[in-house]
């Protein structure tokens, strides 16, 4: 399949997805779906699982596949990204809705550039809060509880933790990240699941 692809352009194969072209749009669903995987991986959703935020994510592509015009002059690979992040907080919105959890309760744990204002994950809560459309005290207050939540997390991590967790940020998959530190995959699934308890309990207390 990739062979017919190679000689056509992105927005070739784009416009010939929107055609119904089954082919081209498995075609940028797998070629893209890293695009998603690294948007995701940072996200928690509460009582959820990776592969929904994965699978959330999946359905921001394909609308972005399907809604994009090259007449607005911006680039696919932008306009993908806006798209896949907007679906990914709708439905931790949604998901935070259904379980009466205050929407705030929601925390990127981009461990890449810690907590300076003018860092990516700051700038990702802000438009996850913005999205959200709450009022600007709600923002700021959105804003110091996921600083908060962050500094006590992280305080509370084990090194092994803090490892596989920066690790599977970066995109790493389980049998990745257990060649690099010798573990099993199994033991890098457990400290995923003891890092994601500690963050649902922080969560749920008051500041």
């Amino acid at each position: 399949m990739d062979e017919r692809f190679r000689e056509m352009d992105e927005l070739q194969i784009i416009q010939a997805a929107q055609s119904g072209d089954g082919e081209a749009m498995t075609y940028l669903l797998e070629k893209y779906k890293s695009m998603v995987r690294a948007l995701s991986r940072p996200l928690f959703l509460m009582d959820g699982d990776k592969d929904d935020l994965l699978q959330e994510g999946m359905i921001g592509l394909f609308k972005a596949i399907r809604t994009y015009d090259a007449d607005r002059g911006t680039a696919f690979e932008t306009f993908a990204n806006l798209c896949i992040s907007s679906q990914l907080y709708s439905a931790i919105k949604i998901s935070n809705r259904q379980k009466n959890i205050p929407l705030n309760s929601y925390i990127s744990l981009d461990m890449s550039d810690g907590f300076e204002e003018g860092g990516d994950s700051f700038f990702e809560l802000n438009r996850a809060l913005t999205v959200w459309q709450q009022n600007p005290e709600e923002i700021v207050i959105g804003e110091e509880n996921a600083r908060n939540i962050k500094r006590r997390l992280y305080s509370r991590l084990s090194k092994m933790e803090m490892q596989v967790l920066s690790l599977f940020l970066k995109g790493l998959t389980y049998q990745e990240i257990a060649g690099k530190l010798g573990k099993s995959p199994k033991a890098i699934d457990n400290a995923l699941q003891r890092i994601k308890i500690k963050l649902l309990k922080l969560q749920k207390r008051k500041p």
